[in-house]
């Protein structure tokens, strides 16, 4: 799917290797309201790809320069990911709104993340959401995106237990959680264990990351 070019003058130039690919939801009204921000030089947002409601796919930022995506964000050894990454904003009003992701969108999402993967050598597990790198600030793309369609096409990495590992926070950290306790466990579980929101590190979420019965 060639997507339609639709510029934001928000972005700036890249100084590293792309290493990620960030999944966001918009959290906005509607399709109209999201491109607006997203094209707004005083919001100072923007990213590479917009995924409409209808699965209609919009560039914004060339891949060669740095959309302004992630903000205040950490995963693993590295801070302040915009511009080690490509930034995907799917259209949706957000958790509270129980706006399900249309199947266009995902459609348009699998092309698109194939694509970008094959390009730039990267593996399933450069495939991330902003609540993973931003657990204290950022919630999305939700908990009603189904990461296990991504997982199914090799476009995101399954959780996978850290052999020899007893501790579940030292596990989540090895995997590239950083953040405190409660926001890491909680961001575990919007990706991993979405009917399991609680923040708490349960018996369940303890037995799903350590991988034991």
């Amino acid at each position: 799917m060639k997507p339609i070019w639709q510029p934001s003058p928000n972005f700036a130039e890249r100084t590293v290797d792309i290493s990620y690919v960030i999944l966001h939801g918009t959290w906005m009204a509607d399709d109209k309201e999201a491109l607006s921000r997203l094209c707004d030089p005083k919001a100072e947002v923007s990213c590479h790809y917009l995924i409409d409601n209808n699965g209609k796919l919009l560039q914004l930022v060339k891949e060669k320069h740095t959309a302004w995506h992630a903000g205040k964000s950490a995963w693993g050894d590295i801070e302040s990911l915009n511009h080690h990454s490509i930034g995907i904003e799917i259209s949706n009003c957000g958790e509270e709104v129980e706006h399900d992701y249309t199947e266009q969108q995902y459609e348009a999402l699998y092309s698109l993340l194939a694509n970008i993967l094959q390009r730039h050598g990267l593996p399933p597990s450069a495939v991330i959401g902003h609540s993973d790198i931003a657990p204290e600030r950022k919630n999305d793309p939700g908990k009603h995106f189904n990461w296990k369609l991504l997982e199914e096409k090799n476009l995101a990495a399954p959780w996978q237990p850290i052999a020899g590992e007893t501790d579940p926070f030292a596990a989540l950290h090895t995997f590239g959680y950083r953040g405190n306790e409660k926001a890491i466990t909680e961001a575990f579980q919007r990706r991993f264990l979405q009917q399991h929101i609680s923040g708490e590190m349960c018996d369940i979420t303890k037995s799903l990351i350590l991988g034991s019965k």
